[in-house]
């Protein structure tokens, strides 16, 4: 197979990308007439043609030092050469030297200056240093080359504002309105610079014109009732809303814009009637009316405050949307942070039921089920997500949870096998699984892979008191390992501070290492930081005071145990004996 010349592959591509006359450069003759020969030996135009198309290859490969070295040997053969002065400007300016690109985009020029590229680049270079003058007068060249180029005028004023020239930049912007006509964005220009001058007349004008381009149009009302709001003109901003209401009684953004001017003077009641009012009206987007609930929602002051008005508006939301999901969603948020949590749930299952798609929804009703400790739904929502979002990992943990909590400790081991792998790099979420599992094997008695997957968990995760107290309270009832227990109920109750939980498990370590003293101190740490009134803690106590000898006080301790119908199997006997049996 014959094998393709290389050489003029490359040229090929040169051409198709730059096209011709950006690959030869500009010689002059003797008279100062330009012709497209270089004054080149055959070998020169040779070096010259392969540097270049090498240079075009290592810029399209992003290799920027290398394109720039061979544009260089270009110029170290023709130091005319234009396309290669271009180049290492365009480079220059795309990796943030625009200074260093400025002085070869300028000879570039020099030597092809009806070239449009080489204009166009060296404005961007003069505009992103900062040099607005320059930039201006090299975007007004552009507009001279290309007067049908209205986007030349829009850089050219850009420039000029830039430069602080605003009178220079609303003519040019005239001149575009006298090509194209009047446009929202032209006037929106011009209205700004008026503005920035302190002639509201003018900016007024500027918003008459477009409501005079279409007088049925009822946003460019709104816009000039919005320049007069913006600048305390609030009596002719109402009269411009009085004539959007002659033409639609019921447009609700103009009811919206007269509600922050009620809003911005305090005047809550009829800012609030207003809001009522654009509420009502299905034809604002559920997006816009969202915004304005979030504005209760996110701000504690106004949410407690006005929390009269965010119902009124969740119950018109309910009435005009009943069949969008973000309806519910939004009603459970607000229930769910009333601390209302079994009607927050019934909320966002709504919006489940509108849409399945959403799986922050899914996620806050699996953690309502927690909160309510209702695990057979629990188990059944996360079940149902897992089927939805099979790649969420923390659908696997609710599942999981769900089944420990419900003795199913096998079944949750296989959950948390299957969705261990769609962990992706976040440490603690993995140290949860391995939680979990570790739980499960704990219960099952399989006491060598708990404390591996103990182990695991805090390998990930070593800070993670709640573990530590956990795995530190099952060595405690194995009596196994009590030193590495005790150095963990430790540490979590210096990780976590007056934690009645921790502190209990760390006493009932010290009650096995017979620190009978110490256990008591630290027991009575647990009851005065709420555990006065959980059984297990009340017993505990009462076994610790009576191997110190004070037997009548920890039959009171028993008793007070009793009373709160959680305690061990043991309790009885040791009521009626009035001693300890373990």
């Amino acid at each position: 197979m014959k094998k393709p010349n290389l050489f003029i592959f490359l040229l090929s591509v040169s051409f198709l990308v730059f096209g011709c006359k950006s690959q030869q450069a500009v010689s002059r003759n003797s008279d100062g007439s330009k012709t497209d020969r270089l004054p080149l030996s055959y070998g020169e135009q040779r070096t010259l043609d392969v540097a270049f198309t090498d240079g075009v290859i290592q810029k399209m490969q992003g290799n920027y030092p290398e394109a720039i070295s061979y544009f260089k040997k270009c110029l170290n053969v023709y130091p005319n050469h234009a396309a290669s002065l271009y180049e290492i400007a365009f480079i220059d300016n795309g990796i943030g030297k625009s200074s260093d690109a400025i002085p070869f985009a300028l000879k570039a020029i020099s030597l092809d200056e009806n070239n449009e590229w080489y204009q166009l680049l060296l404005a961007k270079c003069y505009m992103e240093t900062g040099k607005y003058n320059e930039a201006s007068s090299s975007f007004e060249r552009l507009v001279k080359m290309n007067p049908d180029k209205i986007d030349y005028y829009f850089l050219w004023s850009s420039a000029l504002l830039n430069a602080n020239k605003p009178k220079d930049a609303l003519e040019v912007y005239n001149k575009v309105e006298s090509l194209i006509g009047i446009t929202e964005e032209i006037i929106l220009q011009k209205e700004r610079i008026y503005l920035l001058q302190n002639q509201l007349d003018k900016a007024v004008a500027e918003a008459q014109k477009l409501i005079d381009s279409d007088p049925h149009e009822t946003r460019y009302y709104r816009m000039l009732a919005d320049l007069y709001f913006q600048n305390n003109k609030p009596e002719n901003a109402l009269d411009i809303c009085k004539r959007i209401f002659e033409i639609d009684p019921n447009e609700p953004e103009t009811h919206l814009l007269i509600a922050n001017y009620y809003e911005g003077i305090s005047d809550d009641k009829k800012a609030f009637q207003h809001v009522r009012i654009a509420f009502e009206n299905p034809d604002l987007d559920i997006d816009d009316k969202i915004k304005i609930l979030l504005n209760y929602f996110n701000i504690p002051e106004k949410f407690k405050s006005e929390r009269e008005e965010s119902d009124t508006l969740i119950n018109i939301l309910l009435r005009v949307h009943p069949h969008d999901a973000k309806t519910y969603s939004l009603q459970g948020d607000f229930l769910n942070r009333d601390g209302k949590n079994k009607e927050a749930r019934e909320a966002f299952r709504k919006a489940i039921a509108l849409d399945k798609t959403r799986y922050p929804i899914w996620q806050q009703v699996m953690v309502l089920d927690e909160q309510l400790g209702d695990f057979d739904a629990m188990e059944s929502d996360s079940r149902q997500a897992l089927e939805l979002f099979p790649s969420e990992p923390y659908n696997y943990i609710f599942n999981a949870s769900a089944n420990y909590q419900k003795k199913k400790y096998k079944e949750a081991i296989e959950v948390i096998n299957s969705g261990k792998d769609y962990v992706a790099g976040d440490k603690k979420l993995l140290a949860q699984f391995y939680s979990i599992q570790g739980d499960c094997y704990n219960s099952l008695k399989d006491y060598k892979l708990s404390d591996e997957s103990f182990e695991k968990t805090l390998n990930l995760d070593p800070e993670n008191a709640n573990v530590m107290n956990n795995w530190a309270y099952y060595l405690s009832l194995r009596n196994d390992n009590l030193d590495k227990a005790e150095k963990m109920g430790l540490k979590a109750n210096q990780l976590v501070k007056d934690n009645s939980s921790y502190e209990d498990t760390y006493a009932w370590v010290l009650y096995k290492k017979k620190k009978f003293e110490e256990a008591k101190r630290w027991q009575e740490k647990a009851l005065e930081h709420g555990g006065e009134k959980n059984g297990t803690l009340l017993e505990h106590y009462g076994d610790m005071i009576y191997q110190l000898g004070q037997t009548d006080k920890a039959f009171e301790y028993w008793q007070k145990a009793k009373s709160t119908g959680k305690y061990s199997e043991l309790l009885d006997k040791k009521i009626a004996d009035k001693k300890l049996y373990e």
